[in-house]
């Protein structure tokens, strides 16, 4: 008797933790701010990170079925669509591929993307499928005669030796936010690190997208989660809204995973966020 529910155990405990990594959710939030155009109340945007090459059903219709529910008006993707150490283009774009007529895509790199590599090959294939690459740069985004701003910076892998980022790679960012931001705009920042909050806040960014802290990984009720890459220990930025001042960050708990293999209380996700004029 013993055996048998020492055997149900193991199978339970086995089912659980697969479906801690491959159930997928859909987190929903609304981010009111009085400065956002009218014509853009009740913009609705879709936000996708860390995949690591990882793929949800057949030809990923798991994610693909879930973001075509939400009709989004843009899709962003906030790096880390490969895994340096399990380097696969083909994935990755495969998530691509059967999003890219749902809604637009705006993309920026991860410090997967710039440790790799091998981006310029990845980057060709996002672009040949219409994926808008934000590296430093802004874009425009109108309706009649109002409009928002979209910000990308690369993430500091890119601009940094070795695997630690410093003072150097967080200052680019500074400097490079500062030089595409729209004044007097409603400016929407594309970033992969969301431990730079500080930064953005100083910077006025009115909203910001961000991965990278993959949910703490192992997150316990009540307490949150345990580790996040450059936060170490019971990171402070590792999922949903964070606000101050006149800033807020959204943080994505991703899709995928790197280094460390399981989730626990930190299923993967997909985040919809609306806009709303108050």
């Amino acid at each position: 008797m013993k055996k048998v529910l020492l055997v149900i155990a193991v199978i339970v405990l086995t089912f659980q933790l697969y479906s801690q990594n491959n159930s997928l959710v859909m987190t929903r939030h609304r981010v009111l701010n009085n400065k956002l155009p009218d014509s853009f109340n009740n913009f609705k945007i879709i936000h996708l990170s860390d995949l690591h090459s990882k793929t949800f059903g057949k030809d990923n219709n798991k994610i693909v079925n879930k973001i075509i529910k939400e009709n989004p008006d843009i899709i962003v993707i906030t790096g880390d669509l490969i895994d340096r150490r399990k380097y696969n283009e083909e994935k990755a774009m495969l998530l691509v591929e059967k999003i890219k007529d749902i809604a637009p895509i705006y993309y920026v790199t991860g410090n997967h993307e710039g440790w790799s590599g091998k981006f310029s090959s990845l980057e060709k294939k996002l672009n040949e499928n219409g994926v808008i690459v934000l590296r430093n740069e802004s874009i425009i985004l109108r309706k009649g005669h109002e409009e928002i701003s979209i910000l990308g910076v690369d993430d500091p892998a890119f601009s940094t030796t070795g695997y630690g980022e410093d003072y150097k790679g967080n200052k680019i960012i500074e400097d490079e936010i500062e030089k595409i931001k729209k004044a007097g705009s409603f400016n929407i920042l594309l970033s992969h690190r969301p431990e730079l909050f500080n930064l953005y806040r100083e910077k006025d960014i009115d909203l910001v997208f961000s991965g990278h802290a993959h949910g703490g990984q192992i997150i316990i009720p009540f307490i949150g989660g345990i580790l996040s890459p450059n936060q170490g220990f019971f990171p402070k930025y590792y999922k949903g809204l964070y606000k101050e001042s006149s800033t807020t960050m959204v943080v994505s708990r991703g899709l995928g995973n790197s280094v460390f293999p399981q989730r626990i209380f930190n299923n993967p996700e997909i985040v919809c966020v609306e806009l709303v004029r108050r």
